[in-house]
């Protein structure tokens, strides 16, 4: 995908790919919007604040919750994991009509806002269930302790299991945010103009005169670099979330 990037279109059409073609930046000149007048910005800046606000409502409901399940388990939890996880057997597309006509009605159609609410409602099921698995190995006696020094659930949730569980809320958050960051069918249909997303600018590289492959690789390699970036710089607790409770 990056070489092809830097490529002509003439030469990355080309069947079998041809390797050794020259190299231009033509194709993330065009994304950038020289020569066509479209800025890219506003579809990232959108991208950006959906993906990161629903991340953070995500983490402030799911910690909570999995505590709950976890550390002090509700009663019939089990039933509750199920009930949260049944909520993703739904295929999206089924659900898609009655939200857009929901959407219409509360007037909130091409509205960023209405993309915060569905991604964090879709990213909330599976950081429960993550969240869940990394909090049971929170130690019971840190808890205690800070039980009986008085400390409250609030107290209790920000300085003591927050920073022993870091590693697993790196792992959730940047899960749910590339989740975030990759949708692409409720952008495409409840967005237009103002609140259109980086996946939904791609897709206006691919017109009636056809595919242009070059800008459409120049335009992947750019939004996907903020997932990469935010994946590298949370790599070490990224490795140990995931891998936390694997090994006894």
């Amino acid at each position: 995908m990056v070489l092809t990037s830097l490529h002509s279109e003439q030469d990355a059409a080309t069947n079998p790919p041809s390797l050794g073609a020259p190299l231009t930046l033509s194709g993330y000149r065009e994304f950038f919007g020289a020569g066509t007048g479209v800025s890219p910005w506003p579809p990232l800046i959108n991208s950006l604040t959906a993906s990161v606000a629903s991340t953070l409502l995500v983490l402030v409901l799911a910690i909570p919750a999995a505590y709950a399940l976890s550390i002090k388990p509700v009663r019939k939890w089990s039933d509750v994991l199920f009930f949260f996880l049944s909520t993703k057997m739904l295929p999206v597309v089924a659900g898609l009509l009655p939200i857009y006509l929901i959407a219409q009605n509360a007037g909130m159609l091409d509205d960023i806002w209405l993309l915060v609410i569905l991604y964090t409602s879709m990213n909330l099921p599976i950081a429960v269930w993550m969240m869940r698995s990394f909090l049971g190995e929170v130690p019971k006696e840190i808890l205690e302790a800070a039980s009986l020094d008085g400390a409250s659930l609030p107290t209790t949730l920000v300085r003591i299991v927050a920073p022993v569980a870091a590693p697993g809320i790196a792992a959730t958050a940047l899960i749910s945010f590339i989740f975030s960051w990759n949708e692409l069918l409720f952008a495409r249909v409840l967005t237009g103009v103002v609140a259109g997303t980086a996946p939904v600018f791609l897709t206006g590289f691919v017109t009636s005169q056809g595919l242009f492959l070059a800008k459409v690789c120049a335009a992947a390699v750019c939004i996907s670099i903020p997932v990469l970036v935010a994946g590298f710089a949370a790599q070490d607790k990224l490795v140990q979330g995931l891998s936390l409770g694997a090994v006894k």
